[in-house]
């Protein structure tokens, strides 16, 4: 087989695709702006990315941590959310001391009326030895930056966060940078006790530009402009669909040697379609509640607010049912699903999203749910 260019789309979730256009409202949200920031000592010591699953929020976080890894005195700690974070916190400051030879060869000092432990093991980690570390570090002019991917409200999480808030009243040099969906991020920071958090800094992730789509596919891509244009409006703006577009149809015309013309960007279409529900709008419909999904539905069949309550099995007085039914559009607001369009009404912010709805309620379909 010939050696052909890598393919300059990447679909998949986790990694910083090739081609990344910006994902954030303003030049001060760039990972680089984020860097500068931390370089200079912010005081927003906690910035959470938030936004849509497929909105880039990982690749962003990547970015943003490799423009801090290039900042002098400054060192990286990734987290993991799954596990027991306030004791690997402190393994990993440890670690910072004897990878570094901060203090190399030596197990215990005493210093500044504080010690530092080194041989504790693994569970063994206090408040005050973490706080130990961290002032030695912030005395020699060294900040730690923690990342966390997929941040989310979980049993070990307030300990962790409470440490955090601890050492922000002891003014130590540390940066928490962590993305999530909005609903994960919205109850970490209304834990009544996590009260700083309140103060954090949000980078929340947007859809493209689509002129700039259009452009990456007229420069990667052999179709004609008016495909091209064709298939940037078909991705809606949304980050994972212009990544799966753009992969499928170089597949097809450097792989498959497909023509690039109309036969076989129709082809690809209904490939891309059925991706882009599997792999994205079956996780987020997965993760709503009953009641969430019944008011998609409600709105991708034009429904008023009396008839959304009544599928919802709400039977209360018109009030009642316009307050019951608002909070459910707050939420999908919020879950960046919807978006207010004028007097009242909403529109859906994800390509093809009332189609996907449509398959939910169609018997043939494999998405079919008779429970809505």
């Amino acid at each position: 087989m010939e050696n052909l260019p890598r393919n300059p789309f990447d679909p998949s979730f986790g990694t910083p695709p090739n081609i990344m256009l910006p994902n954030y409202q303003s030049d001060f949200e760039s990972p680089q702006a984020v860097a500068e920031a931390i370089k200079y000592g912010d005081p927003n010591r906690v910035i959470f990315i938030t936004g849509l699953r497929g909105s880039g929020k990982t690749a962003l976080l990547t970015k943003i941590e490799q423009q801090v890894s290039q900042l002098d005195d400054t060192y990286i700690l990734e987290i993991d959310n799954n596990q027991h974070m306030f004791q690997a916190f402190g393994w990993e400051l440890r670690d910072i001391f004897k990878v570094h030879s901060l203090l190399d060869h030596i197990s215990t000092i005493s210093t500044m009326g504080f010690s530092l432990s080194f041989n504790k093991t693994n569970e063994d980690y206090t408040t005050q030895d973490i706080e130990n570390f961290m002032a030695m570090l912030t005395k020699l002019n060294k900040k730690v930056v923690i990342f966390i991917d997929e941040f989310n409200h979980k049993e070990n999480t307030r300990e962790f966060v409470q440490l955090l808030q601890n050492l922000k009243r002891h003014n130590l040099n540390f940066y928490l940078v962590a993305d999530g969906l909005p609903q994960m991020i919205y109850e970490i920071e209304h834990e009544q006790t996590l009260t700083f958090l309140k103060r954090a800094r949000h980078i929340q992730t947007t859809m493209l530009d689509v002129n700039r789509i259009e452009n990456e596919y007229q420069k990667h891509l052999s179709f004609s402009p008016l495909l091209s244009h064709q298939m940037a409006q078909l991705t809606g703006s949304y980050s994972f669909a212009f990544q799966l577009l753009g992969y499928k149809l170089w597949n097809a015309t450097n792989i498959s040697h497909q023509d690039p013309n109309q036969h076989t960007f129709a082809v690809i279409k209904q490939l891309y379609i059925e991706d882009l529900f599997t792999q994205s709008y079956d996780i987020i419909f997965d993760n709503l509640s009953t009641n969430d999904r019944k008011y998609l539905q409600g709105v991708a069949n034009n429904m008023s607010t009396t008839e959304i309550a009544s599928l919802m099995n709400y039977d209360k007085s018109a009030k009642q049912q316009q307050n019951y039914v608002n909070q459910y559009r707050r939420r999908m607001i919020q879950q960046d699903l919807i978006t207010p369009a004028g007097n009242g009404r909403v529109r859906f912010k994800l390509p093809l999203f009332k189609q996907y709805l449509n398959d939910t309620q169609n018997p043939d379909s494999v998405r079919y749910d008779p429970l809505l």
